[in-house]
């Protein structure tokens, strides 16, 4: 391993870390904020007058819409403008599919399989009743098998080789190749936490008494297309 790649994969594993650990945070505070913010809307609901109530019922429920009997003719060559239309909309410059280049999605299962055989060798819940550890020790793999099967199956590297690392197995030096396939969870963990942090009940839930006024006024607009006489 280059020195350039070590310090490279250092650097990025102190990232993952940070941002899974991020994750961790919004995923729990997520739970408090989404129950937090329904108890306050459904306070909110029953302030209201009946007649408030029946309006937002009517707007989540409304009448079913008739709909005109379907016309079976068609105006003349109405396919052949719909065929002109999509054939403008496809490109003419893709090259065929055998040209283009092969993903190296293949050598990621690969690799991801062979790292979790490693991991399970040590970790399976077979192997290790079958190994006379303590039932304290016993449970502690049998959790850690569990997070290697969950990130095997979805297909992350990063979380896979922090545990080979903490089992101190050992691991041959990463190509630039596994150091992409970390920096590519840290784009996925990022998005995941950008996901939550757009919540309604996020910003109600983290925001000043302005902020938290403004999430359940816009929620009572975008739900019930309804103005909160107390908002």
């Amino acid at each position: 391993m280059s020195k350039q790649l070590k310090y490279k994969l250092k650097k990025t594993l102190k990232n993952a870390e940070f941002v899974h650990a991020d994750l961790e945070y919004h995923k729990e505070l997520s739970q408090d904020a989404l129950r937090g913010f329904q108890e306050e809307i459904g306070r909110l609901i029953n302030e209201l007058s009946d007649e408030d109530k029946k309006r937002l019922e009517d707007h989540l429920n409304p009448p079913p819409v008739a709909q005109p009997a379907a016309d079976e003719s068609e105006p003349e060559g109405s396919e052949l403008v719909g065929e002109e239309a999509d054939t403008d909309l496809i490109p003419t410059d893709i090259p065929p599919e055998k040209d283009l280049p092969k993903p190296p999605k293949l050598n990621k299962e690969i690799e991801l399989k062979k790292l979790f055989r490693r991991i399970a060798e040590h970790t399976h819940p077979d192997k290790v009743r079958a190994s006379g550890f303590s039932e304290k020790e016993i449970l502690r793999l049998e959790r850690v098998f569990i997070r290697a099967k969950q990130a095997y199956d979805s297909e992350n590297w990063y979380i896979l080789y922090s545990i080979a690392l903490d089992l101190d197995l050992s691991i041959d030096g990463p190509s630039t190749e596994q150091v992409e396939w970390i920096e590519d969870d840290i784009k996925k963990t990022l998005a995941k936490i950008s996901a939550i942090a757009n919540l309604t009940a996020w910003h109600w839930y983290v925001g000043d008494d302005d902020s938290k006024k403004l999430a359940l006024k816009f929620y009572f607009q975008q739900i019930y297309g309804f103005e909160h006489p107390s908002l």
